[in-house]
């Protein structure tokens, strides 16, 4: 009888759920809780399993329900969050007891599989970030109106991006601009791109923004998807491995090494490099384990989840969000990533001061605009300081070097010395920045990653050498007795 009534109810969920969504979505648990108590209390535990089953069928079914072509309702949203969630937890429990007992091998193993999707889908963002952009910009170049234009390029269509297309063309026909129809339309969407084409709106450049900014999401699509030599993650991943591996080491295998060695030998100790292994090994786990436990416990379960959460979210840059402004600051402060984020952030201001200039814009509006951009928070401070010198009457070329905006800039405003040609010096600086970070960044990939493959190979060379190191000195004493 039990199992009638689950079937039935099975039934009833799986059709309520495609009809319904939200209201199955709200009381699948409630019922699926009641249905679980009452095997429990009828001591008929395998009626338990047709509790997973019913709460997976409802959510499955919210997932298919009918929808608004160019929407995403928020019961549609939940089941899927749910099932990414269910089927996480389910690839986790596998995988501890398919490695059992190497359970933490078989999780790290996990966390690569888990890592390579997020990459996956940073990807895809990004290739969808650069086609939206592309057909917003070639309907532009092309002088054709942008919702027909959006709307031809959907049609026939059912996938993300055309989705993304008619919400987008939704809100340009309700009379938005094309900066706030990309929030409403397309929330993923970066939020450079949204603070460019709203600085470029404002200008009335916006088909020299499209460009340059669909050229910036095609490079960005195209660097996420080439293979790097060394992975940043690589080597924290092998200190992990070879920690663990050394523990477990420790905790089974010398033991019986020493037993072995002590009876073989009278009382000869381990080699120096097995020793000093040994004290390193122990130093960690008995009397910072509880530490380096508890360390790892909150990058699992905070850390990493954050920074998933940091990742996947467009940045907002007229009002930051609190991580924003504390990675911005950590960024603008340490020693190699402070170039990188005035670089990235000078490309991004000489291109709009240059825009807004050649649209016979005053210098101060010019500098007004480029507040809007998506730069390091520490460095539209000095923007804002320099609007303010500006506004006050100062000159433009010393304000700007007594508010650190760099020695190049202060050039192109200096009217002594390139009276005239700023627009001109304004893009010979754009060009001198894009190249300035590519070199770098290059540079120091190639210097970088090669050092840390060393250091790596250096410290598993020694972990090799103290483990097979009692080997050679019982293998030494016993060749001793066979060959007197």
């Amino acid at each position: 009888m039990f199992a009638i009534i689950a079937i039935l109810i099975l039934l009833l969920y799986a059709i309520l759920g495609f009809k319904k969504p939200g209201i199955a979505l709200i009381t699948s648990p409630v019922v699926c809780f009641l249905l679980g108590y009452a095997a429990v209390l009828r001591e008929t535990f395998e009626n338990i399993l047709f509790v997973p089953v019913i709460f997976i069928v409802t959510l499955l079914a919210v997932l298919m329900a009918k929808r608004e072509p160019d929407s995403e309702e928020w019961p549609q949203k939940c089941a899927k969050w749910l099932l990414i969630i269910l089927v996480c937890l389910l690839l986790s429990v596998t995988a501890g007891f398919l490695f059992s007992p190497l359970s933490i091998i078989g999780f790290m193993f996990f966390i690569l599989f888990i890592g390579s999707i997020i990459a996956y889908g940073l990807t895809s963002r990004h290739t969808t970030a650069a086609y939206v952009v592309s057909i917003i910009g070639s309907s532009m170049r092309q002088n054709l109106p942008l919702p027909m234009a959006l709307e031809s390029a959907a049609s026939g269509l059912t996938d993300h991006r055309s989705r993304i297309l008619r919400r987008i063309q939704k809100w340009l026909v309700q009379g938005y601009s094309l900066s706030e129809s990309i929030k409403r339309g397309y929330p993923k969407c970066s939020g450079y791109v949204v603070a460019m084409i709203a600085a470029a709106e404002r200008i009335d450049q916006l088909p020299l923004a499209m460009k340059s900014i669909e050229a910036d999401m095609v490079t960005k699509a195209d660097e996420s998807r080439k293979i790097r030599p060394v992975h940043p993650a690589y080597p924290i991943i092998l200190i992990i491995f070879m920690f663990f591996i050394v523990s477990g080491l420790m905790w089974k295998v010398f033991p019986a090494f020493q037993a072995v060695l002590t009876e073989m030998t009278d009382g000869a100790q381990f080699p120096a490099s097995t020793r000093l292994l040994i004290r390193i090994a122990n130093f960690i786990t008995y009397q910072y384990g509880w530490l380096i436990g508890l360390v790892f416990a909150l990058v699992v379960l905070v850390a990493v989840p954050a920074s998933i959460r940091i990742k996947f979210r467009p940045r907002r840059p007229d009002k930051p969000y609190l991580t924003s402004r504390i990675v911005d600051f950590i960024k603008w402060h340490s020693p190699v990533l402070h170039w990188f984020e005035k670089n990235y952030s000078m490309v991004q201001v000489v291109e709009l001061l240059r825009l807004s200039l050649n649209a016979d814009g005053t210098v101060d509006n010019a500098i007004a605009n480029t507040l809007g951009l998506d730069v390091n928070n520490c460095f539209r401070k000095r923007l804002k300081k320099w609007l303010e010198k500006v506004e006050r009457g100062d000159n433009i070329a010393t304000a700007a070097r007594q508010t650190g905006l760099g020695s190049p800039l202060a050039w192109a405003f200096d009217e002594q010395v390139n009276q005239g040609n700023t627009l001109t010096v304004l893009e010979t600086l754009e060009s001198l920045y894009r190249s300035n970070y590519s070199y770098r960044a290059n540079l120091v990939r190639f210097i970088m990653w090669p050092c840390v493959t060393l250091i790596m190979g250096a410290m598993v060379g020694f972990v090799v050498y103290a483990i097979f190191s009692p080997l050679i000195v019982i293998v030494n004493h016993t060749a001793d007795f066979a060959f007197p």
